[in-house]
Parts: C-alpha cells; sequence; structure tokens
C-alpha cells in the first residue's frame, strides 16, 4: 500500500522539477506568479499549524501577496546579448582587435620598435646616444 503514494509523490515531484525548468528568471510576470505560489503555500502550511482552517486561508493570501511583491521586485536584469564583450559567438577563438599577434601581411616592425632592420652596428633612430663626438669627462 506504501508503493503507490511514494510513485504518485515521485511523479508529481518530477512534474514540478520539469514545469520549474520552462520558466523565464528575467520575465517579472512569471517571477510574481511563481514567488505568490511559494508564499501561498509555505503561508497556508504556518498558517493551518498555528491557527486550524481559518489560520490556512489568512495566511495563504498573506504569503502569496508578500511572496507575488517579493518574487517581482528580485527579478534580475537580463545579460548582454551574445557578442558585445567579446565579438562574434564562439567566445575565444580569435583575440579581441588590438591585441595578440599582428595580421599577417607585415613584413618589418613599425620603425623605431624592436631591433634595428641594418644590422646591430647602430641603434634605431631616436634611441641611445645623441650623435656626435663622444662626451668628454
Amino acid at each position: 500500500m506504501t508503493k503507490r503514494p511514494i510513485a504518485c509523490g515521485a511523479t508529481a515531484v518530477a512534474l514540478i522539477l520539469t514545469l520549474a525548468g520552462c520558466t523565464n528568471p528575467y520575465d517579472p510576470a512569471q517571477r510574481a506568479v511563481g514567488g505568490g505560489l511559494l508564499g501561498a503555500g509555505a503561508g497556508a502550511a504556518i498558517g493551518g499549524a498555528v491557527g486550524g482552517g481559518h489560520g490556512a486561508a489568512l495566511g495563504a493570501a498573506i504569503g502569496g501577496a508578500t511572496g507575488a511583491v517579493t518574487g517581482a521586485a528580485t527579478t534580475p536584469p537580463p545579460p548582454p546579448p551574445p557578442g558585445v564583450y567579446y565579438g562574434s559567438p564562439g567566445g575565444y577563438g580569435q583575440p579581441a582587435p588590438g591585441y595578440g599577434y599582428p595580421p599577417s601581411g607585415y613584413a618589418q616592425p613599425a620603425p623605431g620598435y624592436g631591433y634595428p632592420p641594418s644590422g646591430y652596428a647602430q641603434p634605431a633612430p631616436g634611441y641611445g646616444y645623441p650623435p656626435g663626438p663622444p662626451p668628454s669627462y
């Protein structure tokens, strides 16, 4: 005889969890309905335990109203659309523009950076000692 209530309870829990996965957490109306249902259930349980039948009805009404207001007030903002932070969908495939290696096609580095193109005898223009005779000490 105990197998039938356990099976019915397990089926009810499975249906509740399945339907809970169909909500939009960023919709204030859906959060108000969900909060109202949870508040009404909790209020009815507490009111029934404390005051009996009339307490259960009053607790369900107060808990439902409080849960609906709280559910709507605690709605988080939706996340930004894909591509706002990292470019095209795919995430980390390509680095953001301006970072990483330069695209192919650059034969020489920009003038004044890196090693001088004509050997190591003279530093790149603008770096090192000023031109002219060495300073006498």
